[in-house]
């Protein structure tokens, strides 16, 4: 029974580990984003450079624990990575369930999204096989020899670390995100008339004679109150359609959304996450597919989150003949994992996208 029970824990905790890092290796862009919201919670700003190697470097580490545990490599180093994994997660998820400061934690990518409460129960289950997997360690063996450990442990870390950079180098080899190829933007967006609706406790703060009180719409005080302050406080999150935010703004600030949506014909859309920050070297190249579609009859558009004034001072370094549009900062991140990166639309339904460096991938027609 014992052996049974040590297996299943290892098992579980292998899987859970390799599941939870491949989500998170298949887009080690979108965890350096979480982690950003982590720092800036946290109040380590000076961090957020470093959020895309943190990011290469846990998702990695924890797919690489799983691996091991799972093929009994270094069986005994793994135990302790997956104990020190679970110190830190749980009592992180306890505190994010308590304050709600990061409203998802990310700990499956965008393949799984819990509550914070289901989080940290899901960890506190977790915290039991690990404990089992501890007590029981030196009971496990390792499957290879001595000498063929190290290098299979090393052989594997490459392997991850292979498969993160060429995430990071095309687009995700499989798209979490509501962008993905095939989806209907506009369908996307759409609230259903039965969806559960935000419920908020409304509290009013009112002062006599110094003394400050909150008060309910059900017990108001009287006149002789006065009247200070009213804070609403979220109860119960509604349902949010999977795709939102989602607008595109003209520099003269006209909301052209649904015109390019709504096109049955062919539209590119250039993203640019950040115009600052953004890979010029493939721009003749992009240019290019802009003239040739344009020539087609297809419409071309770049967006950007980065501010209207930057928009004139870009076009004339790239060369772009395209117009500029206004974007959601977060939506444009989360439409495709590349700054720039284009993706093509028919009808509000994508039907391509690529990475800066895949542009030779796109077949005219």
């Amino acid at each position: 029974m014992k052996v049974t029970i040590k297996i299943i824990s290892k098992i579980i905790i292998a899987v859970v580990f390799i599941f939870s890092g491949f989500v998170k290796c298949v887009d080690p862009t979108g965890t350096a984003i979480k982690l950003e919201e982590y720092l800036v919670v946290f109040g380590m700003n000076f961090m957020i450079p470093l959020s895309l190697t943190l990011s290469i470097l846990m998702c990695g580490a924890e797919m690489l624990v799983g691996i091991m545990l799972l093929l009994n490599l270094k069986i005994k180093w793994a135990i302790w990575l997956a104990v020190a994994f679970m110190i830190f997660y749980t009592p992180l998820t306890l505190w994010l369930a308590i304050s709600n400061k990061v409203t998802d934690c990310g700990c499956f990518g965008d393949a799984l999204v819990l509550t914070n409460w289901q989080t940290f129960l899901k960890n506190v289950v977790l915290d039991v096989f690990v404990v089992i997997l501890f007590i029981n360690r030196e009971n496990f063996k390792d499957l290879f020899k001595p000498g063929i450990q190290a290098f299979a442990a090393l052989g594997f870390a490459l392997l991850v670390a292979g498969f993160e950079f060429y995430n990071l180098n095309h687009l995700p080899v499989i798209d979490f995100m509501p962008y993905k190829i095939g989806a209907n933007i506009p369908a996307g967006m759409i609230i259903p008339d039965d969806a559960p609706q935000a419920k908020y406790k409304i509290i009013f703060y009112y002062e006599k004679d110094g003394t400050r009180q909150s008060f309910t719409d059900k017990n108001l005080p009287d006149s002789t109150w006065k009247f200070v302050d009213r804070k609403d406080k979220l109860i119960q999150k509604g349902y949010v359609p999977p795709i939102h935010d989602f607008s595109i703004i003209t520099p003269d600030n006209l909301d052209v959304t649904n015109k390019i949506l709504s096109d049955p014909g062919y539209n590119y859309l250039l993203v640019i996450s950040n115009i600052e920050k953004t890979n010029l070297s493939h721009f003749d190249e992009i240019n290019r597919i802009a003239e040739s579609a344009v020539s087609k009859g297809y419409g071309f558009y770049a967006l950007t989150s980065s501010v209207t004034e930057e928009h004139e001072l870009f076009k004339e370094k790239v060369k772009a003949s395209y117009p500029v549009y206004l974007m959601d900062e977060t939506t444009v991140k989360t439409m495709i994992r590349s700054n720039p990166g284009l993706m093509l639309i028919k009808g509000g339904t994508i039907i391509g996208k690529w990475h800066y460096k895949q542009l030779k991938n796109i077949k005219e027609s």
